[in-house]
């Protein structure tokens, strides 16, 4: 009798994960067929609606982290960077303590823990028995991005997650990865080192105050002010008037020859505050900003109005997308406890029309043995381009 009891338990229980499923994804799909500007620019509303019946009729088969991964490669369909079901957010999505950077050199260990700090700057070409290669093109599907720039910031969050590995046939064990056969790495959570380790650190100044939304430094021997913009957000503290107040009044001081905006880490927010802070600048002084990777959505769009302004443009390929979808709102499914969003309006491009990256006038590599001597490529190129 316990037993029939305890079967007939299960069953409902499966049953109600059914249900709950099937409504996140009617919910889901619907929101984003009824309020994305355009949801089907890279493939037709027939496969998105042939994709999603297939899912909707093997939920009862699969598991819970197979159905939100399939989600979320459907919801990956748009090729938007703004929209997507965000695996990360559910407890049902672990780490290992390790973390993955793209460079020049390729995917280098910048993370690890304290048994596997001496491997940091190893360029990991292996994970378990797959190439790196392949590990990567099968992550591609699942995450949302127009351009290779944006996807290499955000395959090292896929990269580490011992469900998502699993689920894609790349782990043999979820409680370990090994790293070019030789570095293994144990799913028990540890303090994280990240090198590089030097006795005198540089501390260049694009990784200052990188919880600073902007400010600022004087660098008198190259007649230069660096700006650097990491938030298109007011700071509560130095109100974006204050801080203009402040750049015109280092302007004023001093001779200044050059200008140098740094949005590489400016992944977005209110596009707005630059004209709230950015002072008017002589015809005399050379105007440069830096972009990066991860120069995206408002940082991207102020990145295109700085190269509409004169502005020359240094660094790397940007991971915003010139005439991209944003401003986005969030929506939570009841399974898992996953969270996504999706945009609303699409933005027209400024300068760069038809790219799916903003590409800088000069065009720097950023290199492990660049990060590890902590020098910056970037600004030097600011200050030399003529």
């Amino acid at each position: 009798m316990r037993l029939l009891v305890f079967l007939a338990s299960a069953s409902l229980a499966f049953a109600q994960r059914d249900e709950r499923w099937q409504a996140d994804i009617a919910n889901l799909i619907g929101t984003l067929q009824a309020r994305h500007p355009n949801l089907y620019t890279q493939k037709p509303r027939q496969e998105w609606d042939a994709a999603v019946s297939a899912l909707r009729e093997k939920v009862p088969a699969m598991t819970d982290v197979e159905i939100a991964m399939e989600l979320s490669r459907i919801v990956a369909f748009a090729k938007d960077s703004h929209t997507f079901l965000n695996l990360r957010t559910s407890p049902a999505f672990t780490s290992f303590p390790f973390r993955l950077s793209w460079f020049e050199e390729g995917w280098v260990l910048t993370s690890a823990p304290a048994d596997s700090a001496r491997s940091l700057g190893t360029v990991v070409r292996q994970i378990d028995n797959t190439p790196i290669e392949e590990v990567i093109e099968k992550l591609r599907p699942y995450i949302p991005h127009e351009n290779e720039s944006w996807f290499r910031v955000q395959a090292p969050n896929y990269l580490i997650s011992p469900e998502i590995l699993s689920a894609l046939g790349i782990l043999a064990n979820r409680n370990s990865v090994t790293l070019n056969g030789e570095i293994t790495i144990t799913a028990a959570p540890a303090s994280l080192w990240t090198g590089p380790f030097r006795a005198e650190p540089k501390f260049p100044l694009w990784a200052r105050s990188l919880g600073f939304f902007y400010w600022f430094h004087v660098l008198p021997e190259a007649k230069t002010i660096y700006v650097k913009y990491n938030t298109c957000a007011e700071m509560p503290a130095l109100p974006a008037g204050q801080f203009r107040a402040s750049l015109e009044a280092a302007l004023a001081a001093q001779p200044v020859e050059r200008f140098i905006i740094d949005l590489r880490n400016n992944s977005g927010g209110n596009s707005a505050v630059l004209h709230r802070w950015l002072p008017a600048l002589p015809e005399t002084v050379k105007k440069v900003a830096i972009v990066g990777r991860q120069t995206f959505s408002s940082g991207e769009l102020n990145a295109e109005e700085l190269a509409q302004r004169g502005f020359t443009l240094v660094g790397e390929n940007t991971g915003g997308m010139p005439g991209h979808f944003g401003e986005v709102v969030t929506i939570s499914l009841n399974s898992l406890g996953l969270r996504g969003q999706f945009s609303t309006r699409a933005f027209r491009a400024l300068v760069q029309a038809g790219n799916n990256t903003l590409r800088p006038d000069v065009e720097v590599p950023w290199t492990y043995a660049a990060f590890s001597e902590e020098e910056d490529p970037f600004l030097q190129a600011a200050l030399t381009v003529p």
